[in-house]
């Protein structure tokens, strides 16, 4: 099975990604309407309370504003402000610019950072925390890989006894946890005995390496770095 960095790396990257897209689809959706659009006065008619509860029985409260005003054609017009917040944006009675389509007068905005590209400064927030995280998780497997790949050249190779699998509570994913491979075999350095984990994997080896050696490559630079090769026994990626 793929490697969890590389499965939740790929899948904060793609939601990242996303909200990227959808926020340079609001930006050039703001930047069309702003240049056909024409201004008035708005003012505050209502706040709209909206209570929200969780799980827990706690519960949520925010406010959405009711602005109403009047179009280039003398008629009244009102809308909802998209963006809800607690404490409320505004106050009722409150006179906010607005900005509207003069071909759908019910299609406005409040003419401010918020009122107009609120929901994209969200959408992009989120997007590149995303992407960032998901990039930090490509880049600690792609090290990983390297350093598996360097040992596998280049690592003192010793035979280890095989000890027994264990589930590793540490990691999850969809409610289940990898298996580890312990072995054991006497270290060159020390001439002691000592306890080697593998990578994490997705299958338990148990049958396959009861009673059989197990290769263990050490760093030749650093020896309490090692890699459990487990790759003539197991798929482990």
């Amino acid at each position: 099975m793929k490697n969890l960095f590389r499965w939740v790396g790929g899948i904060f990257a793609a939601t990242g990604f996303i909200f990227v897209i959808a926020s340079a689809v609001l930006w050039q959706r703001d930047a069309a309407f702003s240049a056909d659009a024409e201004e008035a006065r708005g003012t505050v008619m209502e706040l709209v309370r909206h209570v929200e509860r969780d799980r827990d029985r706690g519960q949520s409260i925010s406010y959405t504003a009711i602005i109403g005003f009047t179009d280039g054609s003398g008629r009244r017009q009102e809308f909802s402000e998209p963006i809800r917040s607690n404490p409320p944006r505004f106050s009722v009675g409150e006179v906010v610019p607005v900005l509207y389509d003069p071909t759908r007068p019910s299609h406005a905005v409040v003419d401010d950072f918020w009122g107009r590209r609120g929901i994209l400064t969200i959408f992009l927030g989120l997007g590149a925390t995303f992407a960032v995280l998901g990039t930090v998780l490509f880049a600690i497997d792609l090290k990983r890989r390297r350093r598996i790949s360097r040992l596998l050249r280049e690592g003192k190779p010793i035979d280890a006894d095989f000890l027994h699998v264990f589930r590793d509570a540490r990691i999850a994913r969809n409610g289940e946890h990898p298996f580890r491979v312990v072995v054991q075999a006497m270290d060159p350095a020390t001439g002691r005995l000592r306890r080697f984990e593998s990578e994490a994997i997705w299958v338990d080896p148990t049958t396959q390496l009861t009673g059989r050696k197990i290769r263990v490559l050490l760093d030749p630079g650093n020896p309490q770095r090692y890699h459990v090769d487990l790759s003539g026994s197991v798929l482990t990626d």
